[in-house]
């Protein structure tokens, strides 16, 4: 008898012939992060919500004279003066920090917090920062919310959503996105009532000795509120991105956040890492481009015009302003005012990258601490996935759509 011969193999066994780097590197998430802050939307509401913050802090400034609030921050400065910092890291007051976009916009958004736990604040200067914070928790829990949402859609299932859907999803989760860094403050504003009242006490001679020899319970609670401080500053990006994926609640997002910063402190440490070197290249990314964008118009277009009629334009200076006509001028502030604009919202890419990363940290923490995979969101009522279409019969009795 003859030997049966095997079908021949389409593929020789043991050949490998596909990677899946997804589920290997997982963080590789991150660089649709990237690409999702790149997004023209994403940049446009990051730009939005700078100017509305600094409009706030410049009012709180002028309301509280003599109690400076926060540092200077001017996103319509020149593009060249806020991007791209390609040293990994920069000096600023004294001491080195990170200089990724990421961990720039974390810093520039913590500001009122951060400032408000020193000890030189006065009452006067306490109560403007808190002002600050709560205006800037007002603006992005609008702003933020919709580039995070956005952000969710993109990064779990491959979808973008419009401007207006990303606005109304915002505004759908916004008081329960500023309710939740609300709850900690509350929460640590609890904490500190007890150290107040050992703070009077020191004021009386007799009553600071014994709480000097009691001062380990101070410690103590300084230990709990430390807890909670640090870790709504290391997490409070994430109260975002919860809302934005699981449409939960504030309590949920505050849970998630401590949950997050302090059970997977190794993983969030690395994926900030990662997102941070990312964040650098995104920024040399748009400020190549929109400087690009700028230079290559204004080439072109004194290929018509000449050189020296686009530089007088474009150039505008006090003194050459003297100089022109009503008709010319006024096309020249016209053309300074969208080149204006146009830095503003590449300037406000730090942001904008911010919020997208936050989502995609989110998903890898939720991964490795809820074991969800990360392509669960979700969806609003009108984002759910229809059902078969209704039919109808035709005039033969025979099954079809029902048209609309």
């Amino acid at each position: 008898m003859s030997e049966q011969k095997s079908p021949p193999l389409s593929h020789p066994v043991g050949v490998l012939h596909e990677i899946r780097w997804n589920e290997i590197c997982p963080w590789l998430i991150l660089v649709r992060s990237l690409r999702a802050s790149l997004l023209v939307r994403v940049l446009i509401l990051a730009c939005i919500g700078l100017q509305l913050t600094q409009l706030g802090w410049t009012a709180v400034d002028r309301l509280w004279i003599g109690d400076r609030v926060v540092g200077d921050f001017a996103p319509l400065q020149n593009v060249a003066e806020t991007a791209p910092r390609i040293s990994v890291f920069e000096v600023e007051e004294g001491g080195w920090i990170w200089g990724s976009p990421l961990t720039r916009a974390w810093k520039l958004l913590s500001q009122p917090l951060v400032q408000m736990a020193r000890p030189v604040n006065s009452w006067r200067g306490s109560l403007a920062l808190a002002c600050s914070a709560i205006w800037a928790i007002a603006v992005w829990s609008f702003f933020g919310g919709a580039i995070a949402r956005i952000s969710a859609m993109q990064l779990t299932r491959g979808e973008t959503i419009g401007f207006v859907d990303a606005l109304k999803a915002a505004l759908s989760a916004c008081v329960g996105i500023a309710g939740a860094p609300l709850i900690a403050l509350l929460g640590a504003a609890a904490l500190s009532v007890p150290l107040l009242l050992a703070g009077l006490l020191i004021r009386f001679d007799l009553l600071a000795l014994i709480t000097g020899l009691a001062w380990i319970f101070v410690l103590v609670w300084g230990l709990m509120l430390a807890v909670v401080l640090l870790g709504l500053l290391f997490g409070w990006p994430m109260m975002w991105a919860t809302l934005a994926v699981e449409r939960s609640d504030a309590f949920d997002a505050v849970s998630r956040c401590y949950a997050y910063v302090y059970q997977r402190p190794l993983h969030l440490a690395f994926y900030i890492v990662v997102a941070s070197l990312l964040g650098v290249f995104g920024e040399v990314v748009v400020y190549y481009f929109s400087g690009a964008a700028m230079h290559l118009g204004e080439w072109a277009v004194s290929w018509g015009a000449g050189v020296q009629r686009v530089t007088e334009l474009t150039s505008l200076s006090s003194e050459e302003s003297t100089s022109l006509s009503g008709t010319v001028l006024a096309g020249a502030k016209a053309i300074a005012v969208w080149k204006q604009i146009w830095m503003a919202i590449a300037a406000s890419y730090p942001v904008a990258y911010l919020w997208s990363a936050a989502v995609g940290i989110y998903l890898l923490l939720r991964r490795h601490i809820d074991a969800t995979e990360m392509d669960e969101i979700s969806l609003t009522e009108q984002q759910q996935l229809q059902g078969l279409p209704e039919l109808e019969k035709n005039k033969a009795g025979l099954p079809k759509v029902k048209r609309k």
